[in-house]
Protein backbone atom coordinates (compact mmCIF):
# COMPACT_ATOMS: atom_id res chain seq x y z
CA UNK A 1 0.00 0.00 0.00
CA UNK A 2 1.16 3.82 -0.75
CA UNK A 3 -0.18 6.36 1.52
CA UNK A 4 -0.19 9.97 0.00
CA UNK A 5 -0.91 13.06 2.12
CA UNK A 6 -1.34 16.26 0.59
CA UNK A 7 -1.96 18.94 3.32
CA UNK A 8 -3.93 21.58 0.70
CA UNK A 9 -5.95 19.84 -1.76
CA UNK A 10 -7.80 21.70 -4.13
CA UNK A 11 -10.86 21.55 -6.07
CA UNK A 12 -9.36 21.94 -9.46
CA UNK A 13 -11.75 23.20 -11.79
CA UNK A 14 -11.29 23.94 -15.61
CA UNK A 15 -12.01 25.29 -18.47
CA UNK A 16 -11.70 27.29 -21.66
CA UNK A 17 -12.81 30.56 -23.05
CA UNK A 18 -12.46 32.11 -26.51
CA UNK A 19 -10.16 35.00 -25.33
CA UNK A 20 -9.27 37.03 -22.59
CA UNK A 21 -9.80 40.28 -22.13
CA UNK A 22 -9.32 42.47 -19.10
CA UNK A 23 -12.52 44.28 -17.29
CA UNK A 24 -14.79 42.25 -19.93
CA UNK A 25 -17.19 39.21 -18.31
CA UNK A 26 -15.40 35.79 -20.52
CA UNK A 27 -17.91 32.89 -20.68
CA UNK A 28 -15.96 30.04 -19.57
CA UNK A 29 -16.88 26.61 -21.61
CA UNK A 30 -15.98 22.67 -21.66
CA UNK A 31 -15.96 22.90 -17.56
CA UNK A 32 -14.49 20.28 -16.00
CA UNK A 33 -14.00 19.47 -11.87
CA UNK A 34 -11.15 17.49 -10.65
CA UNK A 35 -9.80 16.93 -6.73
CA UNK A 36 -6.57 17.77 -7.37
CA UNK A 37 -3.41 19.13 -5.21
CA UNK A 38 0.28 17.36 -5.73
CA UNK A 39 -0.24 14.32 -3.69
CA UNK A 40 -3.46 13.80 -4.81
CA UNK A 41 -2.87 13.54 -7.96
CA UNK A 42 -0.03 11.42 -7.49
CA UNK A 43 -2.64 9.06 -5.85
CA UNK A 44 -4.72 8.85 -8.65
CA UNK A 45 -2.26 7.74 -11.05
CA UNK A 46 -1.33 5.03 -8.72
CA UNK A 47 -4.56 3.86 -8.55
CA UNK A 48 -4.81 4.29 -12.44
CA UNK A 49 -1.82 2.03 -12.48
CA UNK A 50 -3.32 -0.96 -9.98
CA UNK A 51 -1.05 0.50 -7.48
CA UNK A 52 -3.20 0.21 -4.19
CA UNK A 53 -3.47 3.84 -2.53
CA UNK A 54 -4.71 5.67 0.10
CA UNK A 55 -4.93 9.49 0.19
CA UNK A 56 -5.07 11.95 2.87
CA UNK A 57 -4.76 15.29 4.02
CA UNK A 58 -7.09 18.24 5.40
CA UNK A 59 -10.63 18.52 3.35
CA UNK A 60 -13.50 20.86 5.03
CA UNK A 61 -16.84 22.52 3.79
CA UNK A 62 -18.62 21.56 1.19
CA UNK A 63 -16.08 22.07 -1.24
CA UNK A 64 -14.23 18.94 0.69
CA UNK A 65 -17.64 17.20 0.42
CA UNK A 66 -17.32 17.15 -3.11
CA UNK A 67 -13.54 16.39 -3.42
CA UNK A 68 -14.45 13.26 -1.73
CA UNK A 69 -16.90 12.77 -4.14
CA UNK A 70 -15.08 12.64 -7.01
CA UNK A 71 -12.32 10.77 -5.59
CA UNK A 72 -14.58 7.99 -4.82
CA UNK A 73 -16.27 7.98 -8.38
CA UNK A 74 -12.14 7.25 -9.65
CA UNK A 75 -12.13 4.95 -6.72
CA UNK A 76 -9.14 6.42 -5.23
CA UNK A 77 -9.43 5.82 -1.31
CA UNK A 78 -9.22 8.42 1.29
CA UNK A 79 -9.17 9.19 4.93
CA UNK A 80 -8.81 12.42 4.84
CA UNK A 81 -8.89 14.70 8.20
CA UNK A 82 -12.22 16.97 8.39
CA UNK A 83 -10.90 20.50 9.60
CA UNK A 84 -13.66 23.17 10.29
CA UNK A 85 -12.61 24.78 7.36
CA UNK A 86 -12.94 25.05 3.59
CA UNK A 87 -11.11 23.02 0.85
CA UNK A 88 -9.76 25.89 -1.24
CA UNK A 89 -10.62 25.97 -5.06
CA UNK A 90 -7.74 26.29 -7.98
CA UNK A 91 -8.84 27.42 -11.03
CA UNK A 92 -7.43 26.72 -14.58
CA UNK A 93 -8.53 28.45 -17.96
CA UNK A 94 -7.15 27.68 -21.47
CA UNK A 95 -7.59 30.68 -23.63
CA UNK A 96 -8.40 28.96 -27.18
CA UNK A 97 -7.18 32.27 -29.03
CA UNK A 98 -3.27 30.78 -28.34
CA UNK A 99 -3.34 28.24 -26.10
CA UNK A 100 -2.20 30.15 -23.08
CA UNK A 101 -3.59 29.49 -19.66
CA UNK A 102 -4.81 31.75 -16.86
CA UNK A 103 -3.66 29.45 -13.44
CA UNK A 104 -5.17 30.98 -10.71
CA UNK A 105 -4.88 29.01 -7.45
CA UNK A 106 -6.16 30.59 -2.95
CA UNK A 107 -3.79 29.97 0.23
CA UNK A 108 -6.67 27.18 1.16
CA UNK A 109 -8.21 27.07 4.87
CA UNK A 110 -6.08 27.68 8.20
CA UNK A 111 -5.17 24.62 9.77
CA UNK A 112 -5.24 24.92 13.50
CA UNK A 113 -3.32 22.07 16.17
CA UNK A 114 -5.78 19.75 16.46
CA UNK A 115 -5.83 19.09 12.58
CA UNK A 116 -2.04 18.21 13.20
CA UNK A 117 -3.16 15.73 15.65
CA UNK A 118 -5.27 14.07 14.02
CA UNK A 119 -3.30 13.74 11.01
CA UNK A 120 -0.34 12.43 13.09
CA UNK A 121 -2.77 9.60 14.77
CA UNK A 122 -3.90 8.50 11.38
CA UNK A 123 -0.19 8.26 9.84
CA UNK A 124 0.92 6.33 13.15
CA UNK A 125 -1.65 3.75 12.13
CA UNK A 126 0.47 3.18 8.83
CA UNK A 127 2.42 0.09 8.60
CA UNK A 128 6.18 0.04 9.25
CA UNK A 129 8.20 0.00 5.76
CA UNK A 130 5.16 1.49 3.82
CA UNK A 131 5.67 3.97 1.02
CA UNK A 132 4.51 7.60 1.70
CA UNK A 133 3.86 10.43 -1.02
CA UNK A 134 4.24 14.01 0.74
CA UNK A 135 3.24 16.51 -1.86
CA UNK A 136 1.96 20.14 -2.58
CA UNK A 137 2.25 23.53 -1.01
CA UNK A 138 1.54 24.09 3.02
CA UNK A 139 -1.96 25.94 4.29
CA UNK A 140 -1.79 28.38 6.71
CA UNK A 141 -1.15 26.88 10.20
CA UNK A 142 0.75 23.83 8.89
CA UNK A 143 4.39 25.43 9.09
CA UNK A 144 7.74 23.62 7.74
CA UNK A 145 8.26 22.10 11.74
CA UNK A 146 5.30 20.25 11.30
CA UNK A 147 6.24 18.98 8.20
CA UNK A 148 9.52 17.90 9.44
CA UNK A 149 8.32 16.33 12.54
CA UNK A 150 6.32 13.93 10.06
CA UNK A 151 9.06 13.01 7.75
CA UNK A 152 11.51 12.31 10.83
CA UNK A 153 8.63 9.99 12.52
CA UNK A 154 8.30 8.16 9.60
CA UNK A 155 11.74 7.85 8.47
CA UNK A 156 12.03 6.18 12.01
CA UNK A 157 9.56 3.48 11.46
CA UNK A 158 11.34 2.56 7.82
CA UNK A 159 8.72 4.81 6.36
CA UNK A 160 10.06 5.76 2.40
CA UNK A 161 8.92 9.39 2.07
CA UNK A 162 8.82 10.88 -1.49
CA UNK A 163 8.35 14.37 -1.23
CA UNK A 164 7.21 16.54 -3.92
CA UNK A 165 6.88 20.09 -2.26
CA UNK A 166 7.83 23.96 -3.87
CA UNK A 167 11.20 25.15 -3.95
CA UNK A 168 11.23 27.34 -0.75
CA UNK A 169 10.97 24.31 1.28
CA UNK A 170 13.15 21.93 -0.37
CA UNK A 171 16.38 23.17 1.18
CA UNK A 172 14.65 21.97 4.72
CA UNK A 173 13.26 18.81 3.93
CA UNK A 174 16.53 17.45 3.00
CA UNK A 175 17.72 18.10 6.75
CA UNK A 176 14.87 15.70 7.09
CA UNK A 177 15.96 12.86 4.89
CA UNK A 178 13.39 11.60 2.64
CA UNK A 179 13.97 8.70 -0.29
CA UNK A 180 13.35 10.99 -2.70
CA UNK A 181 12.38 14.97 -4.44
CA UNK A 182 11.07 15.69 -7.97
CA UNK A 183 11.77 19.40 -8.22
CA UNK A 184 11.31 20.96 -11.65
CA UNK A 185 14.50 22.97 -12.73
CA UNK A 186 13.10 26.15 -11.25
CA UNK A 187 13.06 24.59 -7.86
CA UNK A 188 16.16 22.50 -8.41
CA UNK A 189 17.86 25.90 -8.69
CA UNK A 190 16.53 27.57 -5.99
CA UNK A 191 17.44 24.22 -3.89
CA UNK A 192 20.57 24.41 -5.07
CA UNK A 193 21.22 28.03 -5.17
CA UNK A 194 22.49 28.28 -8.67
CA UNK A 195 21.78 29.32 -12.05
CA UNK A 196 22.37 25.94 -14.17
CA UNK A 197 20.12 24.92 -16.59
CA UNK A 198 22.07 22.71 -18.86
CA UNK A 199 22.23 19.17 -18.12
CA UNK A 200 25.61 18.75 -17.05
CA UNK A 201 25.43 21.51 -15.09
CA UNK A 202 22.47 20.39 -13.86
CA UNK A 203 23.90 16.86 -12.88
CA UNK A 204 26.85 18.33 -11.08
CA UNK A 205 24.21 20.26 -8.62
CA UNK A 206 22.63 17.06 -8.31
CA UNK A 207 25.30 14.66 -7.27
CA UNK A 208 26.65 17.28 -5.00
CA UNK A 209 22.97 17.03 -2.69
CA UNK A 210 22.87 12.94 -3.18
CA UNK A 211 25.22 12.74 0.04
CA UNK A 212 21.90 13.97 1.51
CA UNK A 213 19.49 12.05 -0.20
CA UNK A 214 19.44 9.19 -1.93
CA UNK A 215 17.44 10.03 -5.00
CA UNK A 216 16.68 13.11 -7.00
CA UNK A 217 14.77 13.65 -10.31
CA UNK A 218 14.49 16.84 -11.45
CA UNK A 219 12.06 17.93 -14.52
CA UNK A 220 11.93 20.38 -17.25
CA UNK A 221 15.82 19.70 -17.69
CA UNK A 222 16.34 20.88 -21.59
CA UNK A 223 13.27 19.22 -22.65
CA UNK A 224 13.73 16.10 -20.73
CA UNK A 225 14.42 14.68 -17.09
CA UNK A 226 17.41 13.71 -14.88
CA UNK A 227 17.24 10.94 -12.44
CA UNK A 228 20.15 11.18 -10.01
CA UNK A 229 21.56 8.74 -7.59
CA UNK A 230 24.51 8.24 -5.46
CA UNK A 231 26.06 5.84 -8.00
CA UNK A 232 24.90 6.71 -11.23
CA UNK A 233 22.37 8.76 -13.16
CA UNK A 234 20.30 8.76 -16.41
CA UNK A 235 18.65 11.63 -18.61
CA UNK A 236 15.38 10.85 -20.75
CA UNK A 237 13.22 12.13 -22.83
CA UNK A 238 10.01 11.38 -24.42
CA UNK A 239 8.72 11.96 -28.16
CA UNK A 240 7.36 15.13 -29.56
CA UNK A 241 3.71 15.88 -28.67
CA UNK A 242 1.52 18.68 -28.70
CA UNK A 243 0.92 19.77 -25.13
CA UNK A 244 -2.82 20.42 -24.01
CA UNK A 245 -1.97 21.47 -20.53
CA UNK A 246 0.94 21.34 -18.27
CA UNK A 247 -0.93 20.78 -15.36
CA UNK A 248 -0.31 17.99 -13.18
CA UNK A 249 2.45 16.60 -15.45
CA UNK A 250 5.20 16.22 -12.68
CA UNK A 251 2.43 14.91 -10.30
CA UNK A 252 1.88 12.00 -12.77
CA UNK A 253 5.58 11.83 -12.62
CA UNK A 254 5.94 11.27 -8.71
CA UNK A 255 2.82 9.17 -8.95
CA UNK A 256 3.63 6.73 -11.50
CA UNK A 257 7.82 6.68 -10.58
CA UNK A 258 6.23 5.79 -6.49
CA UNK A 259 3.95 2.73 -8.12
CA UNK A 260 7.31 1.43 -9.78
CA UNK A 261 8.59 1.84 -6.18
CA UNK A 262 5.99 -0.27 -5.04
CA UNK A 263 6.34 -2.72 -7.26
CA UNK A 264 9.74 -3.42 -7.00
CA UNK A 265 9.46 -3.59 -3.39
CA UNK A 266 6.66 -6.26 -3.48
CA UNK A 267 9.15 -8.81 -4.91
CA UNK A 268 11.57 -8.47 -2.07
CA UNK A 269 8.88 -10.64 -0.36
CA UNK A 270 7.96 -7.87 2.59
CA UNK A 271 12.03 -7.36 3.27
CA UNK A 272 12.53 -4.21 4.68
CA UNK A 273 13.26 -1.14 1.77
CA UNK A 274 16.95 -1.22 1.01
CA UNK A 275 18.06 2.26 -0.24
CA UNK A 276 21.69 -0.01 -1.57
CA UNK A 277 19.67 -2.47 -3.48
CA UNK A 278 17.40 0.45 -5.52
CA UNK A 279 15.73 -0.46 -8.59
CA UNK A 280 17.60 0.86 -12.39
CA UNK A 281 16.86 4.94 -11.86
CA UNK A 282 16.39 4.17 -16.04
CA UNK A 283 13.22 2.64 -15.07
CA UNK A 284 11.89 4.88 -13.28
CA UNK A 285 12.34 7.59 -14.83
CA UNK A 286 10.91 6.20 -17.92
CA UNK A 287 7.58 5.03 -15.66
CA UNK A 288 8.09 9.01 -14.72
CA UNK A 289 7.92 10.65 -18.13
CA UNK A 290 5.13 8.17 -19.69
CA UNK A 291 2.85 9.28 -17.16
CA UNK A 292 3.94 13.04 -17.43
CA UNK A 293 3.35 12.89 -21.76
CA UNK A 294 0.62 10.73 -20.96
CA UNK A 295 -0.98 13.93 -18.66
CA UNK A 296 0.46 16.38 -21.40
CA UNK A 297 -2.15 15.56 -24.20
CA UNK A 298 -4.72 16.06 -21.64
CA UNK A 299 -7.13 19.00 -21.66
CA UNK A 300 -7.15 21.11 -18.89
CA UNK A 301 -6.92 19.47 -15.50
CA UNK A 302 -7.33 15.81 -16.38
CA UNK A 303 -4.66 13.47 -15.93
CA UNK A 304 -2.97 10.72 -18.49
CA UNK A 305 -4.91 7.26 -17.94
CA UNK A 306 -3.23 4.26 -17.68
CA UNK A 307 -3.62 3.19 -21.37
CA UNK A 308 -1.84 6.05 -22.80
CA UNK A 309 0.78 5.57 -19.88
CA UNK A 310 1.74 1.99 -21.34
CA UNK A 311 1.64 3.48 -24.44
CA UNK A 312 4.05 6.10 -23.88
CA UNK A 313 6.25 4.01 -22.07
CA UNK A 314 8.44 2.31 -24.74
CA UNK A 315 8.55 5.49 -26.72
CA UNK A 316 10.47 7.38 -23.81
CA UNK A 317 14.30 7.40 -24.85
CA UNK A 318 16.71 6.74 -21.94
CA UNK A 319 20.42 7.37 -21.49
CA UNK A 320 22.57 6.73 -18.84
CA UNK A 321 25.19 9.29 -18.04
CA UNK A 322 28.61 7.84 -17.76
Amino acid sequence: MIYTITPNPALDLGGTVKTIVPNEKMYVQNETRFPGGNAVNAARVIRGLGVPVIASGFLGGGVGEEFRMLLKKERVRHQFVEISGHTRISLTVTNESNGRQTRLSFPGPKIRPPDIKNLESFLARIPDHSFLVLGGSLPPGFEIAQLGRIIRNARRRGIQMIVDVPGKYLRAVLEFGPLMIKPNLTEFQELAQSSAYKTSDVLREAQRLTSQIPMICISSVEGGALFVTRDAAWFGRGPKIKVASTVGAGDSMVGAISAALWKFQQKSKDQPFNVSSLPDGGILLRWGLAAALATLITPGTQLGDNKSIQSFYPKVMIKKIE
